[in-house]
């Protein structure tokens, strides 16, 4: 009965979404009496390719995370392909959050495991595809370029003409704004060849990017002859995505030819069509050329509010983005306890492993190493490796060994202290990699991540968890009152926070950076002394000056 419910749930889902839904639901029920983890697998990924569809992402990434864990204990080779399916959808959930390592992570996953479980690479290119797209959001056009390549070639052999179209519309798109105009009409012209009958939803905007594609190669007279044929291919009931992307398009060819009117007024009917819409990246676009259009045309009023509006809408995105980061690492968390807690569940119940089920009797158990694995996200998305976490542990505890406190205390904050920069994980990538220096704007979310980071860790009631969540918030505290975020001085900052503080700064100077060379050690010993009083509490620091001392 499942199996008959989940092929009527796939023959019906781009025609009733809401029948789907009733007959994947129904799918799970069905599967789940019959014991068959396999098939109430593919029933919650349709379930959750369903939610992504209709922009529920918490519902999308909580079914998919589901699934995968379904489908992983279900072992077969159907099963495969729907953990595949589902880690794929993770991946993109994460890529729409920001998270570009983690979501690149699961893509490659699902891309290795469908290429071992499937005969024929039927949705090989489209994983590819969504790859190359992290490539793209990352700055790394190169590897973007030669991944939609890549999915070009594998789509060749299967024939999925919809994806091929896709590919192509990318291409052109990245070509263009890469400068490489020839390549970009090459595909371009290619991409609108085949997309009247086998991708009609894609033509309009495939269309646009062409005609704004030869606008950039000088050839005005063909820019204007696409953008009029992209017009032509909008139907009558065109969504208002489609009527805006046009919008668009035809500014950025009338800018091209310095007709700033005709630009003006396209841009403004954009902005009322962004209303309807609701896509913020979309409307910082248009605010974006609307300060070029203005201010070309003399206009430095009317350019300067819509630089204003394009700062405004910049900032929003970028916190709604983390906030989307945090519930997404939230939910994979979750979904990570809960696993953990039914393998210890299930251990127990059968008596399988007494010792094991002793071990894990402490509550931090079920969580330090999910939160570890974030810890070490956060630093390999900064361009370094898990030992500076590690290293920022065991001079934590040597420090705290050093003035005294109780050894059990001193060992809670190794552990801790290797979670300080946790909420570095919601920080945009544009920020944490930016080789050059930071704006005001950088700074403030960089500094965000002390906030974030205590966020993230409070939702644990144990004492080591409470302890690193003290440390997150605190280490950027400074003893004379001038750190963030609370700008706590002398010993209203915790404990904990001042020896993190000691113990993050000498190592982040001992390590390479993208922002700066490696120091020695002596040089980071010295820095540190120099900061007692002001950046230190002055008693820590000579306690650290004994450690560096013993450990030399």
């Amino acid at each position: 009965m499942a199996r008959t419910l989940l092929d009527a749930v796939a023959a019906r889902r781009s025609d009733d979404a809401e029948q789907a839904v009733a007959g994947a639901l129904n799918a799970r029920i069905h599967a789940r009496a019959a014991d068959r983890n396999d098939l109430e697998a593919e029933a919650l990924y349709h379930l959750a390719s369903l939610a992504h569809d209709r922009g529920d992402v918490e519902d999308a990434f909580a079914l998919a995370a589901e699934s995968v864990d379904l489908a992983d204990r279900a072992d077969t080779d159907a099963s495969r392909l729907t953990y595949a399916w589902s880690t794929h959808l993770l991946g993109i959930v994460h890529l729409q959050s920001g998270n570009h390592p983690v979501a690149l992570e699961h893509c490659r996953r699902a891309l290795e495991t469908y290429r071992a479980a499937s005969s024929r690479p039927v949705d090989e290119g489209r994983m590819l595809h969504t790859i190359a797209a992290v490539y793209q959001s990352m700055g790394d056009h190169d590897r973007a370029i030669e991944t939609y390549e890549h999915a070009l070639a594998v789509n060749e052999t299967v024939g999925r003409r919809d994806v091929e179209v896709a590919v192509l519309g990318n291409l052109a798109r990245l070509y263009t704004r890469s400068g490489d105009v020839d390549a970009a009409i090459e595909a371009g012209r290619r991409a609108a060849d085949r997309a009247a009958d086998d991708a009609p939803q894609l033509e309009g905007s495939i269309l646009s990017d062409l005609a704004e594609a030869y606008s950039a190669a000088g050839d005005d007279l063909a820019g204007a002859h696409y953008l009029s044929r992209a017009r032509n291919a909008l139907a009558d009931d065109a969504t208002p995505t489609d009527r805006l992307l046009m919008s668009v398009a035809a500014s950025r060819l009338a800018l091209e030819r310095e007709q700033f009117t005709v630009a003006i007024e396209e841009l403004v009917r954009a902005l009322d069509l962004c209303d309807r819409v609701d896509d913020r990246r979309v409307e910082l676009e248009v605010h974006d050329l609307l300060a070029v259009a203005y201010r070309r045309a003399g206009r430095f009023d009317e350019a300067l509010r819509h630089r204003e509006h394009h700062a405004a809408i910049d900032r929003e995105i970028t916190t709604d983005a983390s906030s989307l980061r945090i519930r997404a690492l939230e939910l994979a968390h979750a979904h990570e306890l809960d696993r953990v807690r039914r393998e210890v569940t299930e251990l127990r119940t059968s008596a399988l492993s007494a010792s094991f089920a002793q071990a894990h009797h402490d509550p931090d158990a079920y969580h330090l190493e999910a939160f570890e694995r974030l810890a070490a996200l956060a630093e390999y998305r900064g361009g370094n490796t898990t030992a500076h976490t590690a290293e920022v542990g065991d001079l934590s505890a040597e420090i705290a060994h050093a003035i005294g406190r109780r050894p059990q205390w001193c060992e809670q904050l190794r552990l801790a202290a290797r979670l300080h920069d946790i909420g570095k994980v919601a920080v945009a990538d544009s920020v944490l990699l930016k080789p050059g220096p930071l704006t005001l704007q950088d700074y403030a979310d960089i500094k965000q991540h002390t906030v974030l980071g205590r966020r993230l860790l409070s939702g644990v009631s144990t004492p080591m968890f409470e302890l690193a969540a003290e440390v997150a918030w605190t280490h950027h505290e400074w003893w004379d009152g001038s750190g963030y975020p609370n700008g706590l001085a002398g010993e209203h900052i915790p404990l904990s926070g001042r020896i993190v503080a000691i113990a993050d700064v000498f190592d982040s100077l001992s390590t390479r950076r993208i922002y700066k060379r490696e120091w020695t050690r002596n040089e980071a010993a010295r820095f540190v002394t120099s900061g007692a009083g002001s950046q230190f509490d002055p008693s820590l620091v000579m306690a650290f000056t004994q450690v560096i001392a013993l450990r030399s």
